[in-house]
């Protein structure tokens, strides 16, 4: 009897071994429960996050799928999800990729979040340069701390914006396109004002303490290293009284207010 114990225990332990080497695989009942439809052809959207997923099995078959979430689990091949031709966004964070070069064959691929992988170097995003509609890329989200080895290199973002002008939105950031010129702009009003503070002499008492320098309201002539601020903060200007005007033309729609002639 003890034996016959002994053996169930053993047997038992085996299992749960096996279980802890072995993930899931998706399969089309999976497919199929997770999506709600009974013909896996019909898939358009999917969500197939911390399921333990090692092995990406037959999701293949969903060739209409448009979206799909498979962020949080244990993969690191991507290879069979080259036939999804209809797939626009794609979500493979949390897990333990490094090589995305099969994503070149998503043809309709626009959005990738690629975060907390172990993407290590700028050339293996080469891949993502021949989609012609791809415009948003993930690898590195702030909210979450997920990150890859290549954003830890102090000229990431360059590198990556070298290597797939089209972005648009790089981790969240607007590069390029409607708005960006505008982030750019308070990019670089941020860092004038945090040189301006740090070149400037502690205040000796509290009487005396101020929250700009002393020439701060003073007008400078723009030199060869102050040309550029110069020009940014012009910029900048017109933005606001652009902006102003627009909130001025609102509020006299609103109020039915005749406009004046200004000279």
């Amino acid at each position: 009897m003890m034996d016959q114990q002994a053996s169930q225990d053993s047997t038992t332990r085996t299992r749960e071994k096996t279980d802890l080497l072995t993930g899931t695989c998706v399969t089309k009942q999976i497919l199929k429960t997770r999506s709600g439809e009974f013909d896996i052809e019909s898939i358009h959207s999917l969500h197939l996050r911390e399921m333990d997923i090692d092995n990406l099995g037959c999701i293949g078959d969903c060739t209409y799928l448009e979206r799909l979430d498979i962020s949080r689990n244990d993969l690191v091949n991507l290879r069979p999800l080259t036939p999804l031709k209809q797939l626009s966004y794609l979500n493979i964070s949390a897990n333990r990729i490094t090589d995305i070069d099969p994503l070149k064959e998503l043809v309709n691929l626009q959005k990738l979040n690629a975060s907390g992988n172990l993407i290590g170097s700028s050339d293996s995003l080469q891949s993502l340069s021949s989609l012609d509609s791809f415009s948003s890329l993930i690898l590195h989200d702030a909210v979450t701390d997920l990150n890859n080895p290549i954003c830890l290199n102090a000229s990431y973002k360059a590198n990556v914006m070298a290597i797939l002008p089209r972005l648009t939105t790089l981790d969240g950031e607007r590069v390029t396109g409607k708005g960006s010129e505008l982030y750019q702009l308070c990019k670089k009003l941020d860092a004038m004002l945090e040189d301006e503070a740090k070149e400037s002499p502690p205040a000796r008492t509290a009487a005396e303490e101020s929250w700009v320098s002393k020439d701060f309201w003073q007008l400078k002539a723009p030199g060869k290293t102050e040309e550029t601020g110069w020009e940014v903060e012009k910029q900048f200007q017109d933005i606001l009284k652009s902006c102003r005007d627009l909130e001025l033309d609102a509020s006299r729609s609103l109020t039915n207010e005749p406009e004046k002639s200004t000279i």
